[in-house]
């Protein structure tokens, strides 16, 4: 593209309907494999041409889609109106979840450098109808080396929070022994311990390593509603860690099914600054490992901040290893 005055938006009719009220029209199907494949397996329906596992990509998204409830209707198309004749040069989807928070989706830019400035007005577009939705914090995940991806989202006003290393590891055979240190207990979700819960996440956040950035960004409501959508929501897998004798939170380990993979997600472990350093973590991971090998999960995964090198430490000695590295990047809409 010459001129991104050249480029038209397009919204398709009925973004906020109920996923399967209404069948996806073909301009909004010919978005999601640009999504997929790259802007050449949307041009003039030559579908897959440049990729052959662009269709059955497509059809496992759309199933992944109606199993999560993702409303992939609300993408932005940014088309080419040249002379050329109209054709989509990129898209940009954004899936809302619980806290105020959106997550934005483009084709990957390393391999389509030329669909650059269409993916930022899709972008900005896809931004604007978030806001409108209430949306308060959009994120977006990147590969590494996208650089071109990282330098679209950056001139739409992202910022990069952090990169993220995703861990994973089998359960052990037999569930590990674990012993808090002297003087803590545990007590599971539950309305009389919400407000403990809050507490504690709220104050873990002091001094800490893990994506220090999202800080302040958000109420610890939001958070929390966050958290709880991870996955089917389990109180017995939230437990609170309570200095004893006047029960005061000192952290907290949330956990979360992930039913896709028969998988236990760490989705977050926190802890009070005169917490750290005395075990508390290490106990509480071998929990975690204990309740993903009595409930036979296959694997048991976590995503932690590249920065943060204690917990990266912790993780390998328990057995996690890396399986793969994103950019994550932020904006705030509010």
């Amino acid at each position: 593209m010459d001129s991104v005055s050249k480029i038209q938006l397009l919204r398709p009719p009925r973004a906020n309907a109920p996923m399967g009220a209404v069948p996806l029209d073909e301009e909004a199907l010919r978005g999601l494999r640009v999504l997929i494949g790259g802007p050449e397996v949307g041009i003039e329906g030559r579908w897959g041409v440049n990729e052959p596992g662009v269709e059955a990509k497509l059809q496992g998204f759309l199933e992944y889609a109606s199993f999560a409830r993702v409303d992939v209707r609300r993408q932005v198309l940014a088309i080419d109106q040249t002379s050329t004749g109209p054709r989509i040069l990129a898209t940009c989807l954004w899936v809302p979840a619980p806290g105020r928070t959106a997550m934005l989706f483009g084709p990957n830019m390393s391999d389509h450098p030329r669909a650059a400035p269409a993916l930022q007005l899709a972008v900005e577009a896809a931004m604007e109808d978030a806001r409108a939705a209430g949306v308060l914090l959009v994120q977006a995940m990147l590969e590494p080396a996208d650089a071109a991806g990282k330098t679209v989202f950056a001139a739409a006003g992202l910022t990069q929070l952090a990169t993220l290393v995703y861990m994973e590891r089998p359960p052990p055979t037999n569930p590990p022994d674990y012993v808090l240190p002297a003087g803590y207990t545990l007590e599971p979700y539950s309305a009389a311990t919400h407000p403990l819960f809050r507490q504690a996440i709220n104050r873990s956040y002091e001094q800490t390593l893990d994506c220090p950035a999202l800080t302040g960004l958000r109420d610890i409501e939001d958070v929390i509603e966050g958290h709880k959508a991870v996955g089917p929501f389990d109180p017995q897998l939230w437990s609170v860690v309570l200095e004893s004798a006047q029960r005061h939170p000192v952290g907290c380990v949330l956990l979360s099914e992930i039913p896709a993979r028969r998988a236990l997600e760490l989705v977050y472990l926190g802890l009070v600054p005169e917490a750290r350093g005395c075990g508390m973590a290490r106990a509480l991971m071998l929990r975690t490992l204990g309740i993903a090998s009595r409930r036979a999960f296959e694997i048991a995964t976590l995503a932690v901040d590249a920065a943060n090198a204690p917990a990266i430490r912790l993780y390998r000695r328990c057995g996690y290893t890396r399986i793969a590295n994103r950019v994550a990047l932020i904006k705030r809409l509010g």
